[in-house]
C-alpha cells in the first residue's frame, strides 16, 4: 500500500482503540504506538494486545511529552503523529520532534468551541457544531485545519445526543481522510481567530447551575438543561434547602 509518511499513534480509550484497529486492519505501516498513563479503561489493554498481535512497537502507559517518546520520534524519523482521543496536552518540544507535525481530532467545528465540552457550548451559544482534523500547535485547538464536517444541531438534541453525533462523525472523518493524510494530500487552512470561541473545563459547572431566584428566558433555561443532559451522568443542577438536585430533560416532536 502506498504510504508517503512514517507515522506514530497516541491511542487512548474506546475511540483510540477503534482508530488504531482501523489503521492496522487496512494495512497501514505504523512505526510506534503509545498508550496513555491517564487511560484507566479496559481499552488500554486492548490496544496493547492488538499491537502485540500485529508486531507493532508499543510503549504502554506513558506521557507523550516524555524523553522516551520524543527521542523515539526522532530516531524513527516519524513524519506524522496522530492523537486518537489523547487526554493530555502536548509540549512544544514533542510537537517539534515530528518532521511534519501532529494531527488531532477535535469534536467541534473549529475555530468555534476550542477547549472543553463543545457539544454543550454549541447548544448554549448557538455556534456551529462539527468535527475537525487539525495540526496541533502550542495553543489550545488553534492549529491549522485539514478536514472538517459540520453537524446540524436540532432543537431535540441534548448534550448526550450531540456528543454521540460528534463521536460517530469523528471516527468517520478520520477513516474517510486517513489515506489523504498519510500521503500528504491535504491543504492547510489557518483558523479565523476573529470567529473563535474558547471554553475551559471549569466553565461548565457554574454555567449549568440553575439559580431558583433568577428569571430566565424559557429557551435559555431549556438550552442549559438539555445541553447538560446525560442519562446517569453530570447534569444541570440547583440547590434547595441545603441540598443539591440534578435536572435533566428530553424533547420529543409531536404531531398533535
Amino acid at each position: 500500500m502506498r504510504q508517503k509518511s512514517r507515522i506514530a499513534v497516541c491511542a487512548a480509550f474506546k475511540n483510540g482503540f477503534e482508530l488504531i484497529s482501523f489503521i492496522l486492519d487496512n494495512g497501514y505501516r505504523v512505526e510506534l504506538v503509545i498508550t496513555s498513563d491517564k487511560d484507566d479503561s479496559r481499552y488500554e489493554a486492548m490496544i496493547s494486545e492488538l499491537c502485540g498481535q500485529r508486531g507493532i512497537p508499543l510503549a504502554r502507559s506513558i506521557n507523550a511529552n516524555s524523553d522516551y517518546f520524543i527521542n523515539a520520534l526522532t530516531d524513527k524519523a516519524v513524519d506524522l503523529v496522530f492523537l486518537a482521543w489523547w487526554p493530555s496536552i502536548i509540549s512544544k518540544q514533542a510537537i517539534e520532534a515530528a518532521k511534519i507535525g501532529w494531527v488531532n481530532l477535535h469534536p467541534s467545528l473549529l475555530p468555534y468551541n476550542r477547549g472543553k465540552h463543545p457539544y454543550y457550548w454549541s447548544i448554549i451559544d448557538g455556534t456551529p457544531f462539527g468535527v475537525t482534523l487539525h495540526f496541533i500547535d502550542p495553543g489550545t485547538d488553534t492549529g491549522e485545519i485539514l478536514f472538517q464536517e459540520q453537524i446540524e444541531v436540532l432543537i431535540t438534541d441534548t448534550g448526550a445526543s450531540l456528543y454521540k453525533k460528534g463521536d460517530d462523525a469523528a471516527l468517520d472523518i478520520f477513516k474517510k481522510h486517513f489515506d489523504e493524510l498519510i500521503n500528504l494530500q491535504f491543504v492547510r487552512a489557518k483558523q479565523n481567530d476573529g470567529s473563535a470561541t474558547m471554553h475551559y473545563a471549569k466553565d461548565i459547572a457554574e454555567h449549568s447551575r440553575i439559580d431558583l431566584d433568577r428569571t430566565y428566558k424559557a429557551q435559555d433555561l431549556i438550552n442549559i438543561i438539555r445541553a447538560r443532559t446525560f442519562p446517569g451522568g453530570d447534569s444541570a443542577y440547583f440547590h434547595h434547602e441545603g441540598k443539591k438536585y440534578h435536572i435533566r430533560l428530553s424533547i420529543e416532536e409531536t404531531n398533535a
